[in-house]
């Protein structure tokens, strides 16, 4: 009697399973034989890019001393943003692994050390307004 049972378990089961499935109406595709992403939330329009603001140049003027733009080094450091005296820099880690992307306000891409009214100076490149 058990296994008759079990049996039967079986064909309700299977006809449960039919039923919910065959529910859906000709008009709405079923979970089962609806294209891929059928079912799926309408896509979002992508967002437009931020407008880019307006990047400039700016000096920042340190405190070492110098007579000519050899005299000046960037700090020692990933993406430096400003420069010192070459005659009393410390010795830079050869090691040091920096990232190269073009990072605002920096030295990256472009700028560099100069010596500006006597003193060394950072060009930085890409500073936002303020």
């Amino acid at each position: 009697m058990r296994h008759i049972l079990d049996g039967s378990m079986g064909v309700i089961l299977a006809a449960g399973l039919c039923g919910a499935g065959c529910r859906a109406s000709a008009h709405e595709p079923s979970g089962m034989n609806a294209p891929p992403g059928a079912n799926a939330p309408p896509a979002e329009e992508p967002a437009a890019p931020p407008a880019a603001a307006p990047m400039g140049e700016r000096i920042v003027v340190g405190s070492d001393p110098c007579k000519s733009d050899a005299d000046c080094v960037p700090v020692c450091a990933c993406h430096a943003a400003a420069c010192i005296a070459k005659a009393t820099a410390p010795m830079c880690d050869r090691g040091l692994m920096c990232t190269q992307e073009c990072r605002p306000g920096t030295m990256d891409c472009g700028g560099g050390c100069l010596c500006q009214g006597g003193r060394c100076a950072a060009r930085l490149i890409n500073v936002p307004p303020p």
